[in-house]
């Protein structure tokens, strides 16, 4: 029988890849330098060629070490998905479900989103990691997530993805903010008066694209690092933004002195859910997504209120 490598073996590998340092890898296995680089080197020998270059302290994957790295993650996340794919066949939504959710999402329904699955799945622990778009679909593609709620569109076609709700962009400014009154057409709005978030977060160009506003002078250089600082810029009449329903809805304008008008042209952003090709729980996760498509068209659902006077 010929002899194969182990998953723990591959698992190792992955670690050392991940970490570039053997002390740092066997630690996050749990397990000591000595015996990581054991069975690395049993790995090498099983193989039959070199994986790693090693020279003092400094490590370098050889190029087949690279490709063999690749063809073992593929071989984790498979047996991974075995593994899902008879507990969810057993017992469907329940165990833990991590969702990795944006940063312009989570702030609005990360509580709400935790009272829902406690009501709607009794047997499931739901795990929320808050991070940007690149760092979840990373982390996604690397099994340290099992589901991300991102805000589309967004390069997704690694994964499938599943549109959840219409995320509508309205047009917010103080009350008293004359610039701001009878405006349709956004690129007519003065010289350096939207505020915007730092680009970073996809909701600034979700914004942009789905209001149609392509005049650049109309965007004031300050990038805000948080919705807090975002909207002080404009409760003290320094100029626009624009926010998506959920946050309106949240009641992130609540006790301020600020109008919501709804865009003209039906702007939006997609709310959608993904989740590898390759898992063992597309059972699980469709089952999930179709009861937080309920709750999100709700989150997103136009519920504009009046200002506080």
């Amino acid at each position: 029988m010929t002899n194969l490598p182990s998953i723990k073996q591959l698992q190792y590998l992955l670690a050392v890849h991940q970490h570039q340092h053997f002390g740092r890898a066997a630690s996050a296995c749990f397990i000591g330098q000595s015996t990581l680089s054991s069975a690395i080197q049993n790995l090498e020998e099983t193989l039959g060629c070199q994986l790693i270059e090693r020279e003092n302290r400094s490590l370098m994957f050889t190029s087949i070490g690279e490709e063999v790295v690749e063809r073992s993650r593929k071989i984790i996340n498979d047996t991974i998905s075995l593994k899902e794919l008879t507990k969810s066949f057993l017992t469907p939504l329940s165990g833990k479900l991590t969702v990795g959710v944006i940063p312009t999402i989570a702030s609005f329904i990360a509580a709400p989103l935790y009272h829902f699955c406690q009501q709607t799945f009794c047997e499931l622990e739901l795990v929320l990691i808050e991070d940007t778009s690149d760092k979840l679909l990373d982390k996604l593609e690397h099994g340290h997530i099992d589901l991300a709620l991102l805000a589309l569109p967004y390069a997704t076609d690694k994964f499938h993805t599943q549109i959840l709700a219409k995320d509508h962009f309205s047009l917010v400014h103080h009350k008293d903010y004359m610039p701001a009154k009878g405006v349709e057409d956004f690129n007519l709005l003065p010289d350096a008066s939207v505020f915007l978030l730092e680009r970073e977060h996809c909701m600034t160009g979700h914004a942009l694209s789905a209001c149609h506003l392509n005049r650049s002078s109309c965007i004031n250089p300050f990038e805000a690092a948080s919705l807090h600082t975002l909207l002080s810029m404009v409760e003290h009449q320094l100029g626009v933004t624009f926010l998506p329903q959920m946050a309106i809805n949240a009641g992130i304008l609540d006790n301020k002195q600020m109008v919501a008008t709804p865009s003209q042209s039906d702007a939006y952003r997609d709310i959608g859910i993904l989740w590898r090709k390759t898992t063992g729980r597309i059972r699980d996760f469709k089952l999930f997504s179709q009861q937080l498509e309920v709750f999100l068209q709700h989150q997103c659902s136009l519920n504009f209120n009046e200002p506080d006077k």
